[in-house]
Parts: C-alpha cells; sequence; structure tokens
C-alpha cells in the first residue's frame, strides 16, 4: 500500500486536471449528451491501514433531445454542478488487497445524478507507474430517457492514472447496465461512452 499512496502523493494529490469536450448517444440516438469538466485532487490522508483522497469536479454536463433532423431539439436536463467526491480505502489483511468506496459528498447543482450514489472499489494496483483500480456503482442512479421520463442504471468502469510527457493523465472508462429495480439483476444496457480522459495542463 505504501507504493500507492507514495505515487498519489508525488503525481494525484494537488493536481488539475481538464477533459475536453465528449459527446455520446443514449437511446440508440434520440438523446445526446455533452460533457466537459475541470478535476482536482485533493485532501490526500493516510494511516498505517488506509487513504483517502478527495476529487473535486467542475462539470458541464447536459443532454439533449435530438430531432429527426439529427439536430439538437430540445435541452432534456443540464446536469452541470461542482461535486466533491472521495475516494476511501484501506488494506485487507486477509487478501493483502486493497479495497473501499467512491461516494459523492456534496454539489451544487440542482439535477445532481450522482446524489446519495456509492461505489464499491477494488483491484487497487500499481503497474509500470500506472495506478489501476474499478469501480463497481451500487444499487442504481437515474438517466434521462425520451418523454421526460427516466431509467435505472449502474456503472462499472475502471479508472487509471498515469504520467506522459510530465503531466498527470487520468482514463475513465466507464460501461452502463440497466437494473430492473425489483430483482437488482443488471443487463447489459445499448448506451455506450467513449473513455473520459482527463489531462494536467
Amino acid at each position: 500500500m505504501k507504493e500507492i499512496i507514495d505515487f498519489i502523493e508525488e503525481n494525484i494529490n494537488g493536481k488539475t486536471l481538464f477533459t475536453k469536450e465528449l459527446v455520446y448517444q443514449l437511446e440508440d440516438g434520440a438523446l445526446q449528451g455533452v460533457y466537459s469538466d475541470q478535476i482536482s485532487f485533493s485532501n490526500l490522508k493516510y494511516s498505517q491501514s488506509g487513504f483517502q483522497l478527495d476529487m473535486f469536479i467542475v462539470s458541464n454536463e447536459k443532454i439533449w433531445l435530438m430531432g429527426e433532423d439529427g439536430q439538437r431539439e430540445k435541452l432534456r436536463k443540464d446536469f452541470s454542478a461542482v461535486s466533491l467526491f472521495r475516494f476511501e480505502l484501506a488494506e485487507r489483511k486477509s487478501t493483502n488487497g486493497i479495497t473501499g468506496c467512491f461516494r459523492f459528498i456534496s454539489a451544487s447543482g440542482k439535477n445532481v445524478a450522482a446524489e446519495a450514489v456509492i461505489s464499491g472499489i477494488y483491484d487497487v494496483c500499481l503497474e509500470n507507474e500506472v495506478l489501476k483500480l474499478m469501480e463497481d456503482q451500487a444499487l442504481y442512479r437515474d438517466q434521462p430517457v425520451q418523454g421526460e421520463r427516466f431509467k435505472t442504471v449502474a456503472f462499472q468502469s475502471e479508472h487509471r492514472f498515469y504520467s506522459k510527457d510530465g503531466k498527470l493523465h487520468y482514463e475513465y472508462d466507464g460501461r452502463c447496465f440497466d437494473v430492473d429495480t425489483e430483482t437488482m439483476q443488471r443487463s447489459s444496457s445499448p448506451d455506450t461512452f467513449p473513455p473520459f480522459v482527463s489531462i494536467e495542463k
């Protein structure tokens, strides 16, 4: 665990990164999402058995209803916000593995998709100067669909941190699942998202 904390302290804590505008499709193209952000990592704290790190995001995310001509017709939802998330991880004596959670702390927006959402973190490893971890969201969150409605979804994602050309890079590659709220079973969603890549300036 010490090498992971040392990597975070040297390469991640105190850094600010930027994600260029990304465009993605939902509901077989009926909706279009546009996303960009600024991410800051701070407040690294650690003990003999674990550590925490805050992730502060200034995001600009809008989801548009698309017309038959392929043009944006109506703003369906504005998820733009200033949000604070926290990684809380600890080393398990039973396996020597590192597990924990990634949770929402607070946000300024009126429509915060991540509010009251928590994820499990596992498969944390540092290989060839790349810090990797897996995130598995618990329960479900809302995702806009047509007709002013929402559907229930959950995400499973890989996070990667590494330095390139002297700049910190952060990659988030998420997979979306539809959730049956009666059985809590997941099924593959037709909605796909491009990898998000944030780079230190």
